[in-house]
């Protein structure tokens, strides 16, 4: 046996030894039961109440696909949606996000029209394709109902997520969005506090 050999066999139940010190089986700490002894009970806990806000968040609005797209300005994508660049930069303030509209589908389409409110907002997207993720395709564009504009648009290959920011509300807007290999796709649109 080599000198070397024995420093690896050391080593080893060391790691073993410190492996079972951290991660403890199931059962380790239990203490076995003793016949006759009656288990002490546990003191009752009182829960503590919850403070609920004066006015909670209504649960965010689904946002559908429409057959009646002939009135709207704009029904198909442009060629390149590559000009309305990348994703854009996260929030720093994680904490306080407030999601007030979704769209969820498999497909794609053009949404009923939405109204957004807030000033500041932006388009939360996240793309899933298991099955064949090289081939996933997805593109979006929001667009403005009155003038027919593209105000974002979004390029994304393969699975992932892309965020959008909007500074521009109190206006009606849809989606349209195109999809190629996509399982599903989750659009959530989101705003801050502030900006109620």
């Amino acid at each position: 046996m080599d000198k070397g050999d024995v420093f690896a066999i050391i080593a080893a139940l060391i790691i073993v030894v410190a492996v079972t010190v951290v991660f403890r089986p199931p059962g380790a700490d239990a203490v076995p039961e003793v016949p006759g002894v009656p288990e002490s009970p546990l003191p009752e806990i009182t829960p503590m109440p919850t403070i609920t806000a004066p006015s909670a968040l209504p649960e965010p609005a689904r946002i559908s696909y429409t057959a009646g797209i002939w009135s709207y300005p704009l029904v198909r994508l442009p060629e390149n949606l590559t000009l309305h660049g990348g994703s854009d930069p996260s929030w720093k303030e994680t904490a306080g996000i407030i999601p007030f509209a979704y769209l969820e589908e498999a497909r794609g389409g053009i949404t009923e029209t939405f109204h957004v409110p807030h000033a500041v907002w932006r388009l939360n997207c996240s793309v899933s394709s298991t099955v064949r993720p090289e081939a996933a395709h997805f593109r979006m564009a929001l667009v403005e109902l009155e003038s027919g504009t593209i105000v974002e648009g979004a390029d994304l290959h393969y699975p992932g997520s892309i965020i959008k920011n909007v500074e521009r509300g109190g206006k009606d807007f849809y989606l349209i969005v195109s999809v190629d290999a996509v399982d599903s796709y989750r659009i959530t649109l989101e705003t801050l506090p502030q900006y109620l």
